[in-house]
């Protein structure tokens, strides 16, 4: 059962860090991908990359903190339901003895059958975790860190919801809780029958003698199918004896375990039985935004690992994501090198062309220009016969986050290695760059 709820928290973690990269930019991370490109399938490789990076990210610390909270509002909610076992058995036998059987019923199980059909009717209705798990993030969300709390409920929410765990978990939680209830109930009743004396009838006012046996034996057909016997009406009316006590008594247990306890039982273990069902059918899904950079990453064959050549570009590792700006025009440079000298000299002095970008100054001039004033569409002309090292993929990479639509164009002149071409090729489509020739 571990295994199966830790897909769940792998699924979860998953889309924690997707949407931590969705709002914060994509996380290179080279180690940590190296190290998830060893697992056999791309999910597994995502799960590993989100576990690590999220360890990175300060997520996992986070995460546990957030469980402190949980665990500390499932005691609370626990404590509760002992409180309230305690005062309703309090509340029943604190009543002028005899004590009307009926009635001890109608008040120790009462509440729970009640509760029980709105639950049945809530199932129809709509999906929701159950007003236990309502209270429960509630609550979380209200102590502690607010903004991870937060983020994690909203993440929680939209796996439950996109994956049908809504219902399940929200059963499992609410029959959980009742189960508590009434095994408190329980305990507290026995303990009470166990060391003080009560008297007990069956009393009613509208109702004929055969009415109320009927009702009697109706109750007592599943306990007595265990060999416990409703005590009759008649033999508690006319001067009960000591036994009809005693039958009265474990009747009234019998009832509570079996109408209280294990009807809650069999309900939370048959939602536990669906929510792991479909917690096992859960996979990710790769086509929501954000996978693909992973992907391509997570999908790097050996063939088209880059050199180290150039690594003099500032600040493009340490970059904070930004958001590109919607613009208008198109700008046009060559990067590192222009291998077309002819079209050099017909476009240099054009104002759409922006020249050879090649040093780190011209890099950051650039930057600052796309900033102040950006672009519709950036072409980056670039030279097929250079080899494409790290510096050139993690400054198309940087662009991307100033203009909205970047190309890059490959000038190809004559006698170019053929691998080399389809070496950038597999580079460009790696960093999500569109290309052509």
């Amino acid at each position: 059962m571990l295994k199966i709820f830790s897909r769940f928290r792998s699924v979860w973690m998953a889309e924690l860090v997707r949407r931590h990269e969705l709002q914060n930019g994509f996380q290179r991370a080279d180690a940590i991908e190296q190290q998830a490109r060893q697992l056999p399938t791309m999910e597994q490789r995502v799960f590993k990359r989100a576990e690590l990076l999220a360890a990175r990210l300060g997520l996992v610390h986070q995460l546990r903190v957030w469980d402190h909270f949980r665990r500390l509002i499932a005691i609370l909610l626990s404590v509760f339901a002992i409180m309230g076992a305690i005062a309703i058995v309090r509340g029943t036998l604190s009543v002028t003895q005899p004590i009307s059987l009926s009635y001890a019923l109608m008040m120790l199980l009462g509440l729970h059958i009640i509760l029980f059909v709105l639950w049945c009717f809530s199932l129809i209705i709509k999906d929701s975790f159950g007003w236990v798990g309502r209270i429960s993030l509630w609550g979380l969300e209200h102590i502690g860190q607010r903004q991870y709390n937060q983020q994690f409920n909203n993440t929680l929410l939209t796996i439950a919801n996109q994956y049908g765990l809504t219902k399940p978990a929200g059963a499992a939680l609410t029959h959980g809780y009742w189960t508590l209830f009434m095994l408190a109930v329980w305990f507290v009743l026995f303990f009470h029958l166990s060391t003080s004396a009560y008297a007990f009838t069956w009393a009613t006012t509208i109702w004929p003698a055969e009415t109320l046996q009927s009702w009697v034996s109706v109750i007592g057909l599943i306990p007595s199918l265990f060999g416990v016997e409703a005590p009759s009406v008649a033999a508690l009316w006319d001067q009960p004896r000591e036994s009809a006590q005693l039958e009265a008594g474990r009747w009234l247990l019998s009832c509570v375990i079996i109408y209280g306890v294990a009807w809650r039982l069999i309900f939370l273990i048959g939602s536990i039985s669906v929510l792991i069902s479909r917690i096992r059918k859960m996979t990710i899904d790769l086509t929501l935004p954000g996978y693909a950079p992973i992907i391509r990453k997570l999908t790097v064959s050996a063939a088209t690992e880059l050199v180290d050549a150039d690594s003099d570009v500032s600040g493009i590792d340490t970059a904070q994501w930004r958001t590109p700006k919607p613009g208008h025009g198109e700008l046009v440079i060559s990067l590192d090198h222009e291998a077309d000298s002819t079209w050099l000299k017909q476009h240099q002095q054009e104002n759409w062309y922006a020249g050879v970008i090649a040093r780190s100054d011209d890099k950051q001039r650039l930057l600052a220009r796309l900033d102040e004033h950006p672009v519709g569409h950036l072409t980056v002309r670039l030279n097929a016969q250079l080899t494409p090292d790290r510096a050139a993929m993690r400054f198309l990479t940087l662009l991307q986050q100033y203009c909205l639509n970047v190309e890059a164009t490959l000038v190809i002149p004559e006698n170019t290695d053929e691998k080399r071409i389809i070496h950038w090729q597999e580079c460009l489509t790696e960093e999500g760059v569109k290309w052509k020739q």
